[in-house]
């Protein structure tokens, strides 16, 4: 023994000092550390802080930024001028007013530039129609003619020597008024004129002629539909052609007329309001006292009223104004008690279900029988007119004097008695500004139009006129029309929609995000459903029961499947798997069924060879099981035909479009899984104990025959109990499988329905290819971390591999297994390559495993090039990834809370 201090037995003194070295690396690996945690929770925070900065604009209002305000350029004894229109840039505008004179001022100080006479001296203008964006005009005449024509703000760009000398040494941006317009220069050291251009083409007279009191037209695929109400009470349909003469090249205006089904009823005066839809196939005449009559004019040589409806609910109420919205499908009306309402058709069945749930406003048929007598029989055309969306401000009773609508969106701005104006977004149902006007007389707001680019509103009272610029921000969104169903111009319902763009120019974007939402939980939950179970029970296999050296060999080959990059998964599913299982469907279904029935009936096979040769083919028992996978899928293949004969009538597609045989096929293959775990547990429970205490001591063989006899019976009754489950669902609750019984919110649930190649079942059959390495890896990781004193103690007290597995690995390494499916989850729910080739791409709201979705990442990949920089779209885009990353950071927190949980009882086991 040595006893000096400080040495050992060998003789070497024992240094107590730590290294420098050690010491230094300690530090530097700790301080790597903490900077490297540190700079990732940064970086995550930067990433969220990124999404919320860019996205959180959607949400900001709409402001005033500036007002100006000046005296009519016109004569006052005109303050309510015909129309107004105002150029892109804001620089100059026009107005008609009722004496046939066209005004030209300038937006910013009121400066009257120019004055035209439009009209003949011996004409009087009695009513006008004008157009949109492209300034089509018709004016109707007391001598019953009609006149078209075009008024347009034209630009054309100076040469340098004809810019007047004080306009080239003024700033970028300021205004000169030149000739009969205005030249500005440009940032580009250009010098741009803007001016007003009037053409109109020759008078036509009706061929009846007859004093024109109301006017209103369409401009559709190059003809020119318009709709008069003459003084001596017809109701005129006419079309205007051109006649060119191929010899002269004279262009000769012709006019043709077809008197409608049509007269006022003793008592009641003239209409008030006539329109005409924007593809000429629908007229709607209106009184202010409510009542109007739908014309159907598909059938040009078969007008008929189709429709009469009561645009007011309460008594005493009037409509004060009507305009149409962008497009002009969506027929807009204010009213005495300060309501913007906007109409448009849908299926009457719609209608109904609309108005059953108060979804519709108040629809009610006019009960006026001297107006229906008028008209004659009305014959309903299968669509009526609802009330979609109803625009309030913050206070109501005030009358709508004014609407303006937006030539180039869905905005619509309103003027009121008391001087208010509004302007709202009418699919969004938002209020995005408010502002009032300095001086109002008895009219209140006269008249009212918005800029082009819908950036200002300019309004005529009695004391002048005014114009606000404004910053309309993002009116198309809210958090609501982000959320909820939105209903949209023509569709039946609310519904939730993605669609971004289209080629027409009325189009009415649709930025729901619900659809993305839902897609993205559908990939995720057919991709997880797939994968999850072959990844876990691998793992479990891998772990448990596979021989050490087969396992060294299985798992880096599994782990070797994670290099696939996703892009030649998803082509190989779109181009490869998508058109072959198109041909078979009811094979690949029957696949799912066959294969796990083989493989387990070649289990119970198994069990009967004798002891001696177990324990020979021991190390083939995996070659074995891949045989039964290659026998059962040859055996799926050949049974599709006879599946499809026996339970879809012969053609799947056929009956997943309801037209041949019943629900109770598809509930049958539905519930087959449940039906299944049903007859496992309960055999399980009953069946076995009674099974072991009879054969059990019989000998090995004999309790292989009677767990076979005991799976050929489970199959069976498992089969009975689909079939039970099936006919109960589809004949006692009447829930067909194939659609119609399971809409919620919007979403339709139903499992099955119209086919499409490519679909959930592909994604989800590829994708859970791409999920199975990473959740089979860690599965596998936290089985074998299991300590082997519990396998071994298990074991040793009597429990067979299977027994300890299930009741004693598994449940200790349940914090690693939920981990493996959390991470396999978000692997899913953030895949884009293999949903955006083989999803289909389509943003629908259906959990039918046969059509396609789409999901918020595979939208961003898709429409992210696109999308122009601060634009809505863009912005949207970027609100999309910000409910991903939420998503999936709300995901992963649950789970490691539930991770921690598994952890804590793992540890007092």
């Amino acid at each position: 023994m040595n006893d000096k201090p400080g040495r050992t037995f060998t003789g070497y003194q024992r240094r107590k000092e730590t290294r420098l070295s050690v010491r230094v690396g300690d530090i530097t690996a700790r301080s790597m550390i903490t900077i490297g945690g540190i700079g990732t929770i940064i970086a995550v925070s930067a990433v969220f802080l990124f999404l919320v900065s860019v996205a959180a604009p959607l949400f900001s209002g709409g402001r005033v930024e500036q007002s100006l305000d000046y005296d009519s350029p016109w004569a006052t004894d005109s303050t309510q001028p015909l129309h107004m229109a105002t150029d892109d840039h804001q620089s100059i505008g026009w107005a008609m007013t009722p004496d046939g004179m066209i005004h030209v001022f300038r937006l910013d100080t009121g400066e009257l530039i120019h004055q035209q006479r439009v009209i003949g001296e011996d004409q009087r203008l009695t009513a006008s129609s004008f157009g949109g964006r492209r300034g089509d005009v018709i004016f109707g005449y007391e001598t019953g003619s009609i006149q078209r024509g075009t008024i347009q703000f034209i630009t054309s760009y100076l040469e340098m020597a004809d810019v007047p000398a004080e306009m080239r040494s003024r700033p970028v941006g300021e205004l000169m008024v030149y000739e009969d317009g205005v030249i500005v220069r440009t940032p580009a050291n250009q010098f741009r004129k803007r001016q007003v251009r009037v053409e109109l083409d020759e008078a036509v007279p009706l061929e009846d002629p007859s004093p024109i009191v109301r006017l209103s037209h369409t401009t559709y695929a190059g003809r020119t539909m318009l709709v008069s109400y003459t003084l001596d009470g017809r109701l005129l349909l006419s079309e205007i052609r051109e006649r060119r003469n191929l010899l002269t090249g004279e262009v000769r205006v012709q006019l043709s007329d077809r008197k409608l089904p049509f007269t006022l009823p003793q008592g009641r005066e003239a209409p008030d309001h006539v329109a005409m839809a924007g593809l000429g196939d629908n007229i709607f005449v209106i009184w202010n006292d409510g009542h109007m009559l739908r014309y159907d004019l598909r059938d040009r040589d078969n007008p008929r009223v189709v429709e009469a409806l009561d645009l007011v609910e309460e008594t005493g109420e009037t409509i004060t104004a009507v305009s149409f919205l962008l497009g002009r499908h969506s027929l807009v009306t204010g009213d005495s008690l300060g309501r913007v309402r906007v109409w448009f058709r849908v299926p009457e069945a719609a209608a109904a279900r609309a108005e059953a749930v108060g979804d519709a406003g108040a629809v009610a048929r006019v009960e006026d029988d001297d107006l229906v007598a008028a008209v004659g029989r009305i014959e309903s055309d299968g669509v009526r007119m609802v009330n979609a969306h109803e625009l309030r401000g913050p206070t109501r009773g005030t009358a709508v004097t004014a609407l303006g609508r937006s030539v180039g969106s869905r905005m619509l701005s309103a003027g009121y008695a008391d001087g208010t104006v509004r302007v709202f977004q009418v699919t969004a149902n938002n209020l995005i500004v408010e502002t009032q006007a300095d001086a109002v007389g008895e009219q209140g707001v006269a008249s009212l139009t918005m800029t082009p680019r819908d950036d200002g509103v300019l309004a005529v009272t009695e004391a002048g006129v005014q114009l606000w610029r404004i910053d309309r921000r993002y009116p198309a969104v809210t958090l609501r029309s982000v959320i909820t169903p939105v209903w949209y111009e023509d569709y039946a319902s609310p519904q939730h929609l993605w669609q971004s763009s289209s080629g027409q120019d009325d189009f009415e974007p649709k930025y729901g995000l619900a659809p993305l939402i839902f897609g993205t939980l559908k990939a995720t939950f057919y991709s997880m459903l797939f994968g999850l179970p072959l990844a876990v029970l691998a793992a479990i296999y891998t772990s448990e029961f596979l021989h050490r050296k087969v396992r060294s060999r299985i798992k880096p080959i599994i782990e070797m499947m994670a290099s696939l990059p996703s892009v030649v998964l998803g082509f190989v599913a779109a181009l490869v798997i998508a058109p072959v299982v198109e041909q078979a469907v009811p094979a690949a279904l029957l696949a799912f069924l066959v294969v796990p029935m083989i493989v387990l009936l070649g289990g119970f096979l198994w069990q009967l060879l004798p002891y001696a040769w177990h324990v020979r083919l021991t190390n083939w028992r995996f070659a074995f099981i891949a045989m039964t996978v290659l026998i059962a899928l040859p055996v799926a293949f050949l049974g599709g035909p006879i599946v499809e004969q026996l339970l879809f009538a012969g053609d799947i597609r056929a009956w997943l479009s309801q037209d041949v045989g019943s629900g109770v096929a598809g509930w049958f293959l539905l519930m087959m899984p449940i039906s299944a775990i049903v007859v496992a547990v309960l055999f399980s429970r009953y069946v076995n104990p009674v099974l072991r205490e009879r054969f059990g001591q019989q000998g090995r063989r004999a309790m292989a025959l009677a767990d076979l006899a005991k799976y050929g019976v489970g199959i069976v009754l498992t089969m009975l109990l689909s079939l039970l489950l099936g006919s109960l669902l589809v004949y006692g609750l009447g829930w067909d499988p194939r659609g119609g019984s399971f809409a919620f919110w919007g979403m339709d649930l139903s499992p099955l329905k119209t086919y499409e190649q490519r679909n959930a079942l592909i994604v989800g059959f590829v994708m859970g290819f791409a999920i199975i390495p990473i959740i089979y890896t860690i599965s596998e990781d936290a089985l074998s971390a299991v300590p082997e004193h519990l396998r071994s103690a298990s074991l040793g007290a009597g429990a067979t591999p299977w027994q300890t597995a299930m009741r004693l690995i598994v449940p200790t390494a349940m914090s690693g297994l939920f981990s493996a499916a959390m991470i396999g989850l978000g692997r899913a729910a953030g895949e884009t390559m293999i949903v955006l080739m083989a999803a289909g791409n389509t943003p629908l709201m259906e959990m039918n495993i046969f059509n396609g979705f789409r999901t918020l990442s595979a939208n961003i990949a898709v429409e992210l090039p696109e999308a122009a920089v601060g634009g809505t779209h863009f912005r949207m885009l970027f609100l999309a990834a910000l409910t991903l990353f939420v998503i999936t950071f709300a995901v992963n927190t649950f789970a490691e809370v539930v991770r921690l949980r598994f952890r804590k009882r793992a540890f007092q086991l």
